[in-house]
C-alpha cells in the first residue's frame, strides 16, 4: 500500500508542477474544470488505495442518467398499429 501511495504522490506533485504555471494565467472557468478533474480523481484514488465499497463513477452517472434515458426511448417508441 506504501508504494502505491508513493506514486499516486509523484504523480500529483508532477502533474500539479507541470500545470501550475498554466494555472496561474487561466481563466476561472479553466482552474475550476482543472480542479474538478483533480477532485474526481483523488476520489478514485482514495477508492483504489482503501477499496472500500464506494459508488464508482459508473454508479453514479447510472443513478443520474437512467431515468431520462428511459424517458427518452419511451418517446421515441413507435407503437405498432
Amino acid at each position: 500500500m506504501l508504494e502505491k501511495i508513493m506514486v499516486l504522490m509523484i504523480s500529483y506533485v508532477l502533474a500539479l508542477g507541470t500545470d501550475i504555471h498554466n494555472l496561474r494565467d487561466a481563466q476561472v472557468r479553466s482552474k475550476m474544470i482543472y480542479f474538478g478533474i483533480i477532485v474526481i480523481s483523488l476520489y478514485l484514488s482514495v477508492d483504489y488505495l482503501i477499496k472500500p465499497e464506494l459508488p464508482d463513477i459508473h454508479a453514479l452517472v447510472d443513478l443520474t442518467l437512467t431515468r431520462p434515458a428511459r424517458m427518452i426511448v419511451e418517446f421515441l417508441t413507435v407503437k405498432p398499429i
